[in-house]
């Protein structure tokens, strides 16, 4: 039996040529605010013509976008990918803000890591649960890993970066 011995999240950028691609491809998860403004929730989108990807690409490049990947590592070394439709924008203050590689300098690879585990908050409001051990128990059960949310509780959880952000957070500090 195979057993979880970590938990984490992996976050990494998102380039506007691989905006576009994705676009391109079948569209992207639009950012929806609730009422409230506590957090953001993803919602079906695909743009209708070569223009209006074009135009998403534009607004796009206003803020630094990025992927967060939850994931579970076990005791035989495997890292197995629970989920991938999170991440989470930071946009430029205004227009006339800072330029698209001035939105790079200063942040922080701390920063960085503040905000994916905002990310990977359960959505739901009513817990104060750190992360969703009961959505993440799910998810391992669907791959033929049996564990307990409280199991998974007292397991480390770390945030790691894909290289190409570790390098570029570093270029601009």
């Amino acid at each position: 039996m195979t057993t979880v011995v970590g938990l984490g999240a992996w976050c990494d950028f998102v380039t506007p040529d691989e905006y576009r691609q994705r676009l391109v491809k079948g569209g992207w998860r639009a950012t929806v605010e609730r009422q409230s403004g506590a957090r953001a929730h993803p919602a079906p989108f695909a743009p209708r013509s070569t223009e209006e990807v074009e135009n998403l690409v534009e607004a796009f490049k206003q803020g630094l976008s990025f992927v967060v990947h939850e994931f579970a590592d076990l005791a035989d070394g495997r890292r197995l990918t629970l989920h991938e439709e999170r991440g989470f924008t930071s946009w430029a203050l205004a227009s006339s803000g800072p330029a698209p590689s001035d939105q790079w300098r200063g942040l922080t690879l701390e920063h960085l890591e503040a905000n994916v585990l905002t990310t990977v908050l359960p959505d739901d409001d009513d817990t104060q649960d750190e992360h969703p051990w009961e959505r993440l128990a799910e998810l391992l059960h669907v791959h033929g890993i049996e564990a307990t949310a409280e199991e998974l509780r007292l397991l480390p959880y770390d945030v790691v970066f894909s290289e190409r952000l570790r390098a570029r957070v570093v270029a601009d500090a």
